[in-house]
């Protein structure tokens, strides 16, 4: 190591400003990485409808093992890739019949590897089996129990329970895995109503912890509302944007119960503890790796990996979590 009697000099004035400046940014940063971080990994994808590309996309899902599953939207499709981001098969095409889609907004899979997508214009959910053979489908368009205004979000918990996030009816509906409907969370109100607790003005986001809490994301309101799995209102985290949380987007929850969820209005990705305490943050516009252009879904494997998707920039990115 070069050594310098200068080293230990104080530094003075503007400089003396400068390197205050310097270290309390390094003071809180080390603070917001300690005992968490992100590293960026590798990424895949680019606009177009071939194998590996992308239209749209908007749903993205982890089997918690080595495979990836996206609801590639304007291509009507449903693209499984490794972890790596080779891609492995597609399914689905444009129509309302069997095994087509209409916008498929989400997908899901269960433990035994059958896959649920949130068909979003068609008004169902299409359930396949894990060599992708449609299995059945439950809902159609309409307010009724276990009908759809626009099912546009889904999760799944550790009992293989499906959680649908049914954007214009303001509610959540829980399913077991043959769509028999189980409970509702929220209904339709008007957006005074929707300010109480409880009560939801949008949905932009769905994931559910491995105690069958429920976390939805209310862009509208901007907060983020937990509920319990009989579906009780527990606590409200408000997501205001002088704390630049500003709106909340899809999340997902890790398996230490940290919440990681989109800030829409600044493509970061924000991570909560279980008590909704702000733990840390990454990202922000650009097309270089560790950015992006308007992140849309998230999700997180078995393995402390976390995948990005991006809408408009038609690639998913992948991070290690350093925890």
């Amino acid at each position: 190591m070069i050594r310098s009697d200068r080293q230990n000099e104080m530094p003075k004035g503007v400089d003396f400003l400068k390197w205050f400046a310097i270290l309390t940014v390094l003071i809180i940063s080390s603070i917001s990485l300690l005992g968490l971080s992100v590293t960026f990994e590798k990424s895949w994808g680019s606009q177009g409808n071939k194998d590996g590309q992308f239209s749209d996309p908007q749903g993205l899902a982890s089997d918690g093992k080595d495979f990836i599953y996206v609801a590639d939207t304007l291509n009507h499709r449903i693209q499984v890739f490794d972890s790596t981001g080779k891609h492995q098969m597609s399914f689905g095409r444009f129509g309302s019949e069997r095994g087509e889609f209409l916008f498929p907004h989400d997908v899901v899979v269960d433990s035994k590897g059958s896959i649920y997508v949130a068909d979003s214009q068609n008004g169902r959910v299409q359930k396949f089996d894990n060599e992708n053979k449609f299995v059945k489908s439950w809902g159609s368009k309409g307010a009724e129990p276990g009908q759809f205004d626009g099912p546009m979000y889904i999760a799944i918990d550790g009992a293989d329970t499906i959680y649908v996030g049914d954007a214009f009816n303001q509610r959540v509906q829980v399913f077991d895995g043959e769509g028999t409907l189980l409970l509702t969370v929220g209904a339709k109100v008007d957006m005074f109503e929707a300010m109480n607790p409880g009560n939801l003005a949008s949905i932009s986001g769905l994931s559910v912890d491995s105690n069958g809490n429920i976390y939805v994301s209310d862009d509208i309101m901007r907060r983020i509302q937990k509920f319990d799995s009989q579906g009780n209102y527990i606590s409200n985290w408000a997501s205001t944007y002088e704390d630049n949380w500003g709106q909340p987007g899809e999340s997902v929850v890790d398996r230490f119960g940290n919440l990681f969820y989109i800030n829409k209005m600044t493509s970061m990705i924000l991570v909560l503890d279980p008590d909704g305490n702000f733990l840390f943050e990454w990202g922000g516009v650009g097309t270089t790796s560790g950015l992006f252009t308007k992140p849309f879904n998230i999700c997180v494997d078995g393995k402390d990996n976390v995948f990005v998707l991006e809408q408009l920039g038609n690639r998913i990115q992948r991070f290690k979590i350093n925890y």
